[in-house]
């Protein structure tokens, strides 16, 4: 994966010591399934680090689900890029 970590995933990697591409899964995680939210910059040290274990917690209970649906979304935006660069 190529996409760069920006301050929440370098914060979650310090965190969890985990990949660059689990720390990416990680805060996908925590803001639609764990805060329910888009902004992560209200949370104080300690919530986003609880937020982000259990965000690890349901990525690795779920891990064959949540693999499927980005896999799923990678695919959508691939199809997407390619055919505006088609139309293009």
């Amino acid at each position: 994966m190529d996409i760069p970590l920006n301050h929440y995933h370098q914060r979650i990697k310090r965190i969890l010591a985990c990949s660059d591409e689990d720390a990416l899964k990680i805060c996908v995680v925590m803001q639609d399934d764990v805060l329910h939210t888009v902004a992560l910059d209200w949370l104080t040290a300690s919530a986003f680090e609880q937020a982000a274990r259990e965000a690890q917690t349901l990525l690795e209970a779920n891990r064959e689900v949540y693999e499927e649906y980005f896999t799923a979304t990678r695919a959508i935006f691939e199809e997407s890029r390619a055919a505006k660069a088609a139309a293009a």
